[in-house]
């Protein structure tokens, strides 16, 4: 937690402010710059520091991927004092952290941190199996066959000189008259990264898709529509293919898998982009509906592996150890679209998922 708010006030500092985002802060240490004094309270989550250093809790993914360079969140306990002195095009932002522990100390003592102290449950390696509330997951990804997606058209041109396309960009989408669109539909804007989906040596599972955006028709007159993008998750590019509208937004809880499905995460939305999964990721997975896959069901992402002998094969004379956690937001016929909820290790395609153990 820690860490976000040596994030948060970095970026204060660093970015371009708006005129809402300036802070009326004293000096600080004679240095003539404007300070900022800040101790850390027991309890402070990333969501309260967002909202009050930048008026906003919705700020954090973009403080986490500016900031990437403060690695050691445990630096920093309640109790410290941070004090922030913004930079200028001379002296560099910095970041002091006071202490009453003197310099001849090394500057910094870490406090007691009271801890209970418990025994590790005989059984299996079991991680991430409590119960989480109504929560909130977006997966903008899609795996289905090219001929199975009902494709409504395509975007030919835009109202912009801009290669890649967003919120607010009106397109132009060559359509079949036939498939009657009118004014005030709503339809998703559809990117296709891979033709084919295919489990390791195996069966096919259809192209892999990513809803890139969200769209309202305005106007269709002579084959074309015109639509007005409402809704981007990532960018619209001309020959993207336009669909009836496919929720990308769903509520559901999270509980500790129950049930005995096993099976493969086939593939990653984020594919190459990214070499790592992570959590929030949008994965899929090679069971569906006809194995009886339901909206909400959580499976276990496992390994049987050490990395120091070999980072690329299992062993399968290890005992499986749970990674991570992922839920069930989609579920189609052979397949099921997830979020992966929890993890303490990297992600790959071919990872096993499962919903026991033992």
């Amino acid at each position: 937690m820690t860490r976000y708010l040596l994030m948060a006030i970095l970026t204060c500092a660093s970015g371009v402010a708006r005129a809402q985002d300036v802070l009326e802060v004293p000096t600080y240490g004679g240095s003539g710059l404007p300070a900022d004094l800040y101790v850390v309270q027991p309890g402070d989550t990333l969501w309260d520091i967002s909202t009050t250093f930048l008026g906003s809790s919705e700020y954090w993914p973009r403080l986490w991927s500016i900031n990437d360079y403060i690695t050691n969140p445990h630096w920093i306990y309640p109790g410290n004092h941070i004090v922030f002195v913004p930079g200028t095009l001379i002296e560099p932002p910095q970041v002091v952290l006071e202490t009453t522990t003197p310099a001849s100390a090394g500057g910094y003592v870490t406090p007691a941190v009271p801890f209970v102290e418990r025994e590790t449950p005989c059984g299996p390696d079991i991680h991430f199996d409590r119960s989480r509330s109504a929560v909130i997951y977006q997966a903008a990804g899609l795996l289905e066959d090219s001929q199975e997606v009902e494709v409504l058209g395509e975007v030919r041109a835009a109202h912009s000189g801009a290669r890649f396309l967003s919120e607010g960009h009106l397109l132009y989408v060559g359509v079949d008259e036939e498939r009657g669109l009118a004014c005030g539909d709503v339809v998703s804007v559809l990117h296709r990264e891979r033709r084919k989906v295919r489990k390791p040596g195996g069966k096919a599972y259809g192209a892999l898709w990513r809803i890139a955006a969200e769209a309202r028709v305005l106007h269709v007159e002579d084959g074309i529509a015109t639509v007005q993008v409402r809704r981007s998750w990532s960018e619209v590019e001309r020959g993207d293919q336009v669909s009836k509208v496919i929720p990308v937004t769903v509520q559901t809880e999270v509980s500790a898998p129950r049930g005995t499905l096993e099976g493969t995460i086939v593939a990653r939305l984020q594919g190459e982009e990214a070499q790592l999964g992570f959590t929030g990721e949008t994965v899929f997975v090679d069971r569906g509906r006809a194995d009886g896959v339901r909206v909400g069901n959580a499976f276990w992402i496992v390994e049987q592996r050490d990395e120091f002998l070999d980072m690329y094969h299992e062993d399968e004379d290890l005992p499986r150890s749970v990674v991570g956690r992922l839920v069930v937001v989609r579920v189609d016929e052979t397949s099921a679209t997830g979020v992966v909820t929890d993890a303490n290790r990297h992600v790959e395609e071919g990872a096993r998922v499962v919903m026991r153990l033992d």
